[in-house]
């Protein structure tokens, strides 16, 4: 089936900036690359099997069906479930050999009596909640939890992590804050003699700015797909931006001075325009907000959207393009020639976050997943 609007992701760079983050972090420290929300869009079972061939310890998902897809897909590497498990989900963990995360001691049990049927060991992580507010267990309650823990058959600790809720914010106290409450449970149970192998905390933000919250395990997420979380983090590495959105032009038109485009009549014509065509809108994934806002490439020049985004059309300003035609490649996102719209700026100009405008466009838009011949 032919398309005309389509994602590109770029598998070598997925390749790159993982042997970058690798190098940031240091050989000893694991990577447990997240990959839920389709990998942000991008395609989880072929970035999956990018990380697992590049030597990613781990992978992580925020609901068990997600992990279960990529067993389905040969992928064989540990996989931990980011959110906890309802009982009815626990069987098809235990079967497709997903490590779980726990913050209850009815499912950790349930968990044991089904692990025990089909004789086998399950790993759990245990997330300690130090400032998130969501599902992990309190720092005062983690130590007696995990000790409750220890005491159930057929289940390993395999984890202990904490979740950072601002790391990608200019004022960062309250990310250290939270690390030193991490630390804090670490030696808790350091002074118990508890080991647990994999101590994790930092995200993509955490991963550029903050080194003392590594441990022996991070979990680098946006910046995998070259994308930096915000404006406020450190760039002093190379990523290379997997996804690009593309599109081509259905139709060219001349419109006359007094025209109108579009819904709601929001853009008039003051001078005559070579008005184009193309079939992306927010179905698409294309948010509204860049309506009479965001730019396009076409030939490797920025040209604007006018009028709306519509549900499955934009209008574009290419009077500045003669060679322009019917057919003409036109990039959202992406490289063309020697200018670049990047997922950050997108995000920023329609007061967003880049994991709003990845996962958006992502799921939403067939995709091409490729890996470009690498020069000689």
């Amino acid at each position: 089936m032919s398309v005309i609007t389509w994602i590109e992701v770029d598998l070598n760079a997925i390749e790159h900036n993982l042997k970058t983050i690798k190098g940031v972090v240091g050989s000893e420290t694991k990577i447990l690359a997240i990959v839920k929300a389709d990998a942000y869009g991008h395609g989880a079972v072929k970035v999956s099997q990018t990380l697992e061939q590049n030597g990613t310890d781990m992978l992580g998902v925020a609901f068990s069906w997600e992990g279960i897809e990529l067993r389905k897909n040969n992928i064989n590497i540990p996989i931990l479930i980011l959110n906890p498990v309802l009982s009815e989900q626990i069987e098809d963990v235990v079967q497709h050999s997903l490590s779980v995360t726990v913050n209850s001691l009815d499912i950790a049990n349930e968990i044991s009596i089904t692990a025990k049927k089909y004789h086998r060991n399950i790993r759990i992580h245990v997330e300690i909640d130090t400032g998130m507010g969501g599902a992990g267990v309190c720092p005062d309650k983690a130590l007696h939890f995990i000790k409750a823990l220890l005491l159930i058959e057929n289940l390993e600790i395999e984890g202990v992590f904490t979740h950072f809720n601002s790391s990608e914010e200019e004022d960062k106290s309250f990310t250290y804050e939270q690390n030193r409450k991490f630390k804090e449970v670490i030696k808790q149970l350091e002074n118990e003699k508890i080991s647990i192998p994999l101590i994790h905390a930092a995200n993509s933000a955490a991963i550029l700015d903050i080194p003392d919250s590594y441990f022996n395990m991070v979990r680098p997420g946006l910046i995998l797909y070259g994308i930096f979380p915000s404006k406020y983090v450190l760039r002093n590495i190379e990523l290379k931006q997997a996804m690009s959105f593309k599109t081509r032009i259905i139709n060219l038109k001349q419109l006359d001075t007094g025209s109108v485009i579009g819904y709601g009549r929001t853009f008039e014509i003051l001078q005559q325009t070579t008005v184009a065509i193309i079939p992306v809108g927010y179905k698409d994934g294309f948010s509204r907000c860049f309506s009479s806002l965001g730019k396009v490439l076409i030939h490797g020049k920025r040209v604007p959207i006018i009028g709306r985004v519509c549900m499955d059309r934009c209008f574009i300003d290419v009077t500045s393009l003669p060679d322009v035609e019917i057919g003409s490649e036109v990039t959202l996102l992406g490289n063309q020639g020697n200018e670049t719209i990047s997922i950050e700026s997108a995000a920023e100009l329609i007061g967003t976050i880049p994991y709003e405008v990845v996962c958006n466009v992502g799921t939403k838009t067939p995709r091409k997943m490729y890996k470009p011949t690498k020069k000689k």
